[in-house]
């Protein structure tokens, strides 16, 4: 998605998504996240802030070493306007979906099909000399070529985290997290919502 086309949401969920690689060791200063996100100080220390005023992250600025630090103490900003407020509850909700949900790396999913393809061509070769492939010969081939995998109960996740939200905020949610460059859809062949996320990834 090019920088002018987000909307200021996606802007400020993939910034959380990058700055909260900072208690793994990444280093960010102004100047980095600027260049990274295309947008001015300005524009930054307000997307900072509401970071903060939802609860997600407060960062602080140490000027000696010229990069940001995580503080302690998040804590919704119950002033706020009743239009500010929903835009905070919204991040903070789909924030927190980043993070939360249960995902698969986008590597692990692609070894999972590549390996279930190879499998479905062992089958119909199997099928053709069912006397030299029986069914314990059929089954390891399946543990040779399918990796194990974990498909999730997302909407289950979902609404653990936001008991109060309804269907129409959970689909729009998972929309915005789409757009925000976070891919999780629906799979109608393995009857599951997927969650692809590479980890610490940054947004250009």
């Amino acid at each position: 998605m090019a920088k002018k086309d987000r909307s200021k949401i996606t802007r400020q969920l993939q910034l959380y998504n990058t700055v909260s690689s900072i208690n793994s060791g990444a280093v960010y200063g102004p100047a980095d996240l600027m260049k990274v996100f295309g947008i001015s100080l300005r524009m930054l220390q307000r997307d900072l802030k509401d970071l903060r005023d939802c609860g997600l992250i407060n960062l602080k600025y140490n000027r000696v070493n010229d990069r940001y630090i995580i503080a302690d103490d998040t804590v919704f900003d119950e002033t706020a306007s009743i239009r500010r407020k929903q835009h905070l509850t919204r991040l903070y909700r789909i924030g927190t979906l980043i993070h939360n949900l249960s995902w698969i790396s986008p590597e692990e999913f692609d070894s999972y099909e590549l390996g279930l393809r190879e499998f479905e061509e062992y089958l119909e070769y199997a099928a053709e000399d069912p006397e030299n492939n029986t069914p314990e010969d059929i089954e390891d081939m399946r543990r040779f070529y399918v990796p194990d995998i974990t498909f999730y109960d997302l909407k289950a996740e979902y609404y653990a985290l936001f008991p109060d939200s309804n269907e129409r905020t959970r689909q729009r949610d998972f929309e915005e997290m789409c757009r925000a460059g976070f891919e999780i859809f629906y799979s109608r062949t393995y009857k599951s919502f997927i969650y692809l996320y590479q980890d610490n990834s940054l947004f250009c």
